[in-house]
This record gives structure tokens, sequence and C-alpha cells, in this order.
């Protein structure tokens, strides 16, 4: 079986937009830029399609919700490096293409890979799941709660309470001193049956606030403390895993250089080690490995390729996986079957489950589909 030919279809779909909006805010050490999500609009999405000379197809999104869009030189290059190898060879072209990561980034390929484990798993005639390991049936979602104001957050928490979730994440961006006042508002909201998970992806925390975050999130029993502290700020991230007992998750911005990651949780950096299929299932499943021989867990975060899809494979395939993360965005099922993905991820009771079907068991309208795609590269 030989590769035949690498499509690239393009969507505008109504999601976030590419840039990132920057508040400024005064602190006790002087003024800091805080990240906050801008309003939606439309932006490109990319599905990627490589097709072999048996007739067999790997289809995939070329990212998830933000990460979206290879560009010309990227398509030339995979075509160029790509087409006429074995697609079930995926060690051989992981191998191949890394080669060009000097020009692009380690990871720039992810979207490609993942088709070819949709090639494997339809060859195999299983779930890409059961080709990972068959950990599971389900796995466990957590709710993402959003709002400008601690009530409004306490009253999304129990929307998603009420949809079956048990699990709350939040994203909280006051800032650190009224951060504080609104986990114990939250819990005291909620009860301690509820889990609660803060990520500070949207606050800048110094190091001294972000241990007092810690132990905090700690009393409160919190699961986890996500991104604390840039994550580049190795030795303080290995200083902050130290001092607290609540586990860390983080490198999230280093998830497209799998060795990078690889060398903060051997460096005690991390806990819990992000993860994304957007950069590959391939080097997914090795950062995997990579961390069940330090007992250690990889967790992918937002809602992932083809609208969820890879992301439940994943979480119920490897073993050392135990959450999914439901969004954002919050309407990625309805942005799937726009394009005409019959059967987008959504949570029944707050668990996610994968389509038993062989590959990534994604259903298409492909009338639907070339009827929304605005360009073919």
């Amino acid at each position: 079986m030989k590769i035949e030919s690498i499509e690239i279809s393009v969507f505008e779909l109504p999601m976030y937009p590419a840039s990132t909006r920057l508040i400024e805010s005064e602190s006790t050490s002087g003024s800091r830029w805080q990240r906050a999500f801008p309003t939606g609009g439309p932006v490109p999405i990319q599905v990627i399609r490589v097709t072999t000379n048996e007739g067999v197809e790997g289809v995939c999104t070329v990212g998830d919700w933000r990460y979206t869009e290879m560009s010309w030189q990227q398509i030339a290059q995979l075509r160029d490096l790509a087409i006429g190898e074995d697609p079930l060879d995926r060690d051989r072209l992981n191998s191949k293409l890394s080669m060009a990561a000097r020009f692009f980034d380690p990871a720039w390929f992810g979207g490609f890979d993942n088709c070819l484990w949709d090639i494997a798993g339809k060859v195999a005639g299983l779930p890409v799941a059961e080709l990972l390991g068959g950990a599971s049936k389900n796995v466990r979602a957590y709710y993402n709660t959003s709002g400008q104001s601690s009530v409004e957050l306490i009253k999304d928490g129990e929307t998603g309470l009420s949809a079956g979730f048990t699990v709350l994440k939040d994203h909280l961006a006051f800032g650190f001193e009224e951060n504080l006042r609104v986990f114990r508002e939250i819990r005291n909201a909620v009860g301690l049956d509820v889990g609660l998970m803060h990520d500070a992806a949207l606050v800048t925390y110094s190091f001294d606030e972000a241990l007092q975050v810690g132990r905090l999130l700690e009393e409160l029993e919190f699961i986890w403390f996500e991104e604390p502290i840039a994550d580049r700020q190795h030795a303080n991230c290995v200083k902050l895993c130290e001092l607290l007992d609540i586990p860390i998750a983080g490198a999230e911005t280093l998830m497209h250089d799998p060795e990078l990651s690889a060398l903060w949780l051997e460096t005690g950096a991390v806990d819990i080690l992000r993860v994304n299929a957007r950069h590959g299932t391939t080097g997914l499943q090795r950062l995997a490995r990579h961390a069940q021989e330090r007992n250690a867990n990889v967790e992918p975060n937002t809602y992932g390729p083809l609208f969820g899809l890879v992301h439940a494979h994943i979480g119920c395939g490897i073993s050392n996986i135990d959450w999914y993360e439901m969004a954002p965005p919050a309407n990625g099922a309805e942005m799937g079957e726009e394009i005409g993905l019959l059967n987008p991820v959504r949570a029944v009771n707050g668990y996610v489950t994968y389509p038993d079907a062989p590959g990534w068991g994604a259903e298409w309208d492909w009338k639907q589909f070339e009827k929304k795609r605005v360009a073919v590269l």
C-alpha cells in the first residue's frame, strides 16, 4: 500500500480568531499582561485527506479549535516527503518528516499522522482506541466553567453539573487576591463531592503567588493546579512541584515539541503532562509511554482534533489518561456538524466514548462537506 494523494479542504467556521487579546493590569510587582479570549469570528478550518493506491483513506482535521492551518510550504513539503510511502509505516514517516522540523516546528505534520492512524484502523478493522491499547470504553469528562463574576461562574458550574458532569475546571482571571476569594466561594457553593481544577492560563501569578494559590487549592481539595507559572520558567516549575502536594499539570505551551515535554516531566517541572493530538497521535503515544515509566499521566487539553473524536479514542485507548476536556469550544459538536461530520463527540452523563468503527469512526455527509468547503489545496 502506498500514499497516492494528500488533499486539504478549507472551511470557514465562526470560532475563535487566531489573535489573542491582552489586558493590562497593575499589581504590587508592577504592570502585568493577562490573556483573554476574544470574541468569536470566522476562521479557516482545514481537513486533511490522505488517499492510498488501494482506496483506503485517512481523514482528520489539521488541528483543533485554535491551531488549524498548514502553510503552503508545509503542504508542499508533506507531499514531497510522504507520497509514495507506506502509510502503515508510521515510525518511518515520523522519522522522515521530523527531519524537516527545522524549517517548521517539531510536530508540524500532526494532522497527517492522525490520518495514518485512521488508515491503520481501517486496514485492521479496529477503532484506533483498540490499536492504542483499549484501556476502557469511556473516559470521564470535565466541564470548563465561564463567567465574568463569581456568581456567573457558579451558575455556569450548575449548568455543567445538571448535564451530568461531576468535575469543573475554572480559568479564573480576576487576579491573585480576588482568585483566592473566589476559590473558596466556588468550593462552598458546590460542596466537597464535586471535583474542582484550576487553570491559571488567563492569569499571571508570580512564583510566591502561585505557591499561595497552590496551598489554598490543597486545602480546598482541588484535583490539580494547571499552568501555575509560565512553562518556560523551568527552575521555578521544578521548585513549585517540590513545595506543593497538589499535582501540577503543565508544559502546555511546549506540546509542539515532544522532547521538551519529556524533559519537563523527567526533571520534575510538571507532575501531569499536558498533550494534544493535533501534534500527532504517534508522538502522543510515545509521551504516554514515557510518562507511564515514571508513574505519571498525560492529559489531553481541549476538545481536540476531528471535533472530539481523536481525543475520545486516545482517552479510552491509553491507560494513563484519566480525563477528557469537554471544551473549548463549547459548540464544537455543532461546528463539526456544520461541515458534514455526523458524529462529533458529546458527553453523556459526564463521560465520553468513541465510535465502535474502524479508524477514528468518523461518519461524513460528503455532500454537506463539499457544499460548505470554500477551497481545496
